[in-house]
């Protein structure tokens, strides 16, 4: 009795907010750009000019409706509390540095209140008690600093870190003698990577050169960086030839060992380079030149060097020596269906896990590659955080699952069994949350796994409000990870479904493959295939189903909206990329990673298949789309905050739009969306309540 008065009181509530709601005037202005001789109309795309005022005066008078309409919902509900009930750890981070030893510095980001930024703070040895060393008010008090990196030198003398400025994907680095609280004069900008690797009186690091809007991701440089020196008078150590070709930096162990790739991926052309600090050469020696392999160095060992390659399209570690290095091991093994995920080492052992569709796998190698023992975990749980401490000789790992937070488990590594260190201590009663997977047949035949969280149990009377969630692209292998708004919404009577859409890694290369260029629109038939099996199996009803996506999960969720707009009660698309036809514009949408991963406009038969999926223009103006909230940040450089605006624009002029269309532009955010305690709280609260209000309003 007590739900059915919240549900109508729910409703009621609902019918006041939507006469209240009045989008600010959307001005069209129509632009027309032709592509291989077809004309494409943009009525929005003055909205791309985000620091102009007319545009600016536009966000803040969306993001006040936005906000009172979000507001009304969540504190109508009670769900700040909630929310912030259900998290199950302080805001704060991991340490910065490897084993407990008196004599080290260690290093950690903490917030020092509620709504406070990370601050730096450290510790000698195993002292528990943690001071404050830098701030961000001590860089700038108009921007918004966050602490992304921190780099400690070898001999704890100085801590490199980097930070951002409101969210933004470029970087500067400062540096502080630690002992004595000596803060260097000099900043380093036009930052991307955080590899930095400390050399004699300096460090290496990678530099991008800005264009007029920053957004440049070309032509990088090593450079070496001596300290007490301008950035103006740093080293070119290696840079590059052309627009598709990256460089990469690793600093081996304590820095006996230093080496970069150099990479064209698009001509699929790797070249490697090495220094060792004690030889008389004081400059990098080629390795190989132009081969097929992409590597990523991870130990040096008696003068042997372990990396990760891809091997037949599956990931592999594998070692050679550093003076004949065609001699090539393989030290991992390969299971025909799970995928590798992270490695660790002991003094005489490797340990490397893969995720499977059922559970997750850890094996225990010896140096020559023989496995000595495999682990298993229970099914629906992810293995992350792989971790040897060298002085206690324990391994260590972290289990988690959508309901439950990260629990830390040890490993013997004479029996190769896990125990549970402890209990992760949560709010909810988490024995009563239950998992199952299904495999829905998708638009081609295809089966695709989808992972269904819920409570106690679940009918197939239709009326059970579902949160489906994706993201499926670049290869990315999803990982169930704990999620407090997705509790609020299964205690709220919701179900919870990650759906495995083609273009992800989770299920091997071939996997990723087949969502991606030509193949792209597979991720968004899927994910609407998983609404529709849903529906068929009785589970729900399609307006009780809501859909989530983050950045490439962001266009897979509008581009589904956009394909079949009945299928879905809600959307929620957050830093979404919705203009694929002029993603490429950017030098971060024309990064190979991107035009590897969606094509290129600049050939005909990828155009016309970005055209076949792009959200925003395949939007109609005579379609009610499903009730709908965009989240963006300001100063987002991956995906610039105008997709969402020009897409909201679109949708809130709609002819026959009824559904409540909302923007919000988060201000100083970027790509990663909020990161002070409050507005992460808020942020989720906005999310959970807003899906379950759209969901439930009509029941």
């Amino acid at each position: 009795m007590k739900k059915k008065y919240l549900i109508l009181l729910l409703s009621i509530i609902t019918s006041i907010i939507h006469a209240q709601l009045r989008y600010p005037i959307t001005k069209k202005k129509q632009v027309i750009d032709i592509y291989h001789d077809i004309e494409i109309t943009d009525n929005y795309q003055w909205l791309e000019n985000t620091d102009n005022p007319e545009v600016t005066s536009w966000v803040k008078k969306q993001n006040k409706v936005s906000l009172k309409y979000l507001n009304k919902l969540a504190n109508s509900n009670g769900s700040k509390s909630k929310i912030k009930e259900f998290r199950w750890h302080e805001m704060n981070y991991d340490t910065y540095t490897a084993d407990k030893d008196n004599d080290k510095m260690y290093y950690t980001l903490m917030y020092p209140g509620r709504n406070s930024l990370p601050n730096i703070y450290y510790t000698k040895g195993n002292n528990t008690s943690f001071e404050k060393l830098i701030g961000p008010s001590s860089i700038s008090t108009k921007d918004r600093i966050i602490f992304t990196h921190l780099t400690p030198s070898h001999n704890d003398r100085f801590l490199a870190y980097q930070y951002n400025r409101n969210g933004s994907d470029w970087e500067e680095i400062k540096i502080v003698g630690v002992k004595k609280r000596h803060y260097f004069k000099e900043t380093l900008t036009e930052v991307l990577s955080p590899q930095i690797n400390w050399y004699g009186q300096g460090f290496f690091y990678i530099k991008h050169k800005y264009n007029a809007k920053k957004i440049s991701r070309t032509f990088p440089e090593v450079m070496y960086h001596k300290l007490d020196t301008p950035q103006s008078e740093d080293t070119t150590i290696l840079n590059v030839d052309t627009e598709n070709e990256s460089l990469s930096m690793y600093g081996i162990e304590k820095k006996n060992l230093y080496l970069i790739k150099k990479a064209d991926k698009s001509k699929n052309k790797f070249s490697y380079y090495y220094l060792k600090p004690k030889s008389k050469t004081k400059k990098f020696t080629p390795i190989f030149k132009n081969i097929k392999y992409d590597m990523s160095f991870v130990k040096f060992k008696s003068d042997t060097v372990i990396a990760i390659t891809r091997i037949k399209n599956k990931k592999y570690l594998i070692s050679f020596p550093i003076n004949q290095p065609k001699k090539w091991a393989l030290l991992s093994p390969s299971y025909k269906d799970a995928v590798f995920t992270d490695y660790e080492f002991t003094d005489e052992k490797i340990i490397t896990s893969y995720q499977s569709e059922n559970s997750s796998i850890i094996a225990i190698s010896d140096y020559k590659g023989k496995v000595l023992g495999e682990i298993v975990t229970p099914e629906g749980l992810s293995v992350s955080r792989l971790y040897y401490h060298k002085e206690k000789k324990e391994l260590t790992f972290k289990l988690s699952s959508y309901t439950v937070p990260p629990v830390t488990c040890q490993v013997d590594l004479s029996t190769y069994k896990f125990k549970y260190l402890g209990k992760t201590e949560v709010s909810f009663d988490a024995s009563k949350y239950k998992f199952m997977r299904k495999k829905f047949i998708s638009y081609d035949g295809k089966k695709v796994p989808m992972f269904i969280v819920y409570k106690d149990s679940i009918s197939k009377n239709g009326n059970t409000p579902f949160l489906l969630k994706t993201y499926g692209g670049y290869g990315s292998i999803a990982k169930p990870s704990f999620d407090p708004g997705i509790i609020y919404f299964i205690e709220s009577g919701g179900a919870f479904a990650y759906v495995h859409v083609r273009g992800g890694g989770e299920f091997g290369y071939d996997w990723w493959q087949d969502g991606k260029r030509l193949k792209k629109k597979n991720g968004i038939l899927d994910f609407t295939k998983a609404a529709e099996f849903l529906v068929k199996e009785g589970y729900t009803k399609h307006k009780n189903i809501g859909i989530m996506g983050t950045s490439h999960g962001g266009l897979i969720t509008a581009g589904a909206m956009i394909e079949k707009p009945n299928y879905f009660g809600a959307a929620v698309i957050n830093v979404g990329a919705l203009d694929m036809i002029r993603m490429e514009r950017t030098q971060a949408g024309a990064n190979y990673i991107n035009t590897s991963e969606f094509g290129t406009v600049k050939k005909k038969d990828e155009f016309l298949n970005i055209l076949s999926y792009s959200p925003l223009f395949r939007a109609k103006d005579s379609v009610n789309y499903p009730s709908t909230l965009l989240i963006t940040g300001s100063d987002d450089s991956r995906v610039p905050p105008y997709h969402s605006y020009k897409f909201a624009a679109k949708l809130q002029n709609g002819s026959n739009q009824i559904n409540p269309i909302l923007l919000w532009s988060q201000d100083k955010a970027g790509h990663f969306g909020a990161n002070q305690y409050n507005d992460i709280i808020n942020e989720s609260r906005y999310i959970y309540s807003f899906l379950l209000n759209e969901l439930t309003k009509n029941k």
